[in-house]
């Protein structure tokens, strides 16, 4: 299951730092510099933003199984030392640069990098961030692009789910496993099979069974 991270409520070496820090400071940022080693934290110096690029005031920060991995240099991306791991995160937008139009200065924000968000501020592209509703809290919201993003393209882009399927999930302990049982009832209107459910309550297998109207 996908954890949060806090970045103002972190170890004593990050500090809590003021709201709305200008883009010239340099910021703290979790390093990958060496495999299987403890991460680090460093300043790093901003860089300025391009055209479509926005640069974000990260307040969690998503952590997954592919983090662990990456930092492991046991993932299919392997980007080069030293590097920072993240790959989800929620904030406020700090800056967005000339040619941006879906967000501006003050939006609240989730968005995907290329593990590079596990910082204070990370900059990514327009097309990766998507504004959060008022309702929903940045905590929440920072660690739904990848499990529920990965449960939309499994449900639908790749099984191609129809009324009358039936949908086995063989993992609904973690986030990417209850994010599938979400949009496959609240999106495609399944329902959980009771007699299933029954059975991996008593057993605890972590399987469940949708059954779609």
């Amino acid at each position: 299951m996908a954890a949060r991270l806090c970045a103002r409520c972190l170890p004593p070496a990050w500090l809590c730092r003021q709201a709305g820090q200008g883009q010239s400071r340099h910021y703290r940022a979790a390093v990958c510099t060496e495999l299987k080693q403890p991460l680090t934290i460093q300043e790093v110096a901003p860089r300025p933003i391009g055209p479509q690029e926005v640069r974000v005031d990260v307040h969690f920060c998503g952590i997954n199984f592919a983090d662990n991995l990456v930092c492991r240099g046991q993932y299919q991306e392997k980007p080069p030392l030293p590097f920072t791991p993240g790959m989800e995160f929620s904030g406020v937008v700090l800056e967005a640069g000339a040619d941006v139009s879906t967000v501006k200065k003050g939006d609240r924000v989730i968005g995907v990098s290329n593990f590079h968000s596990m910082a204070e501020q990370c900059i990514t592209d327009q097309k990766t961030l998507w504004r959060i509703p008022e309702n929903v809290s940045l905590q929440d919201a920072a660690v739904l692009p990848v499990s529920y993003g990965t449960a939309i393209l499994a449900v639908d882009h790749r099984a191609r789910i129809q009324p009358g399927e039936t949908v086995l999930v063989t993992a609904a302990a973690g986030a990417t496993g209850l994010a599938v049982i979400d949009v496959a009832t609240n999106v495609f209107c399944a329902k959980v099979n009771d007699a299933f459910l029954h059975v991996m309550q008593r057993k605890s297998t972590g399987k469940v069974l949708l059954s779609l109207k």
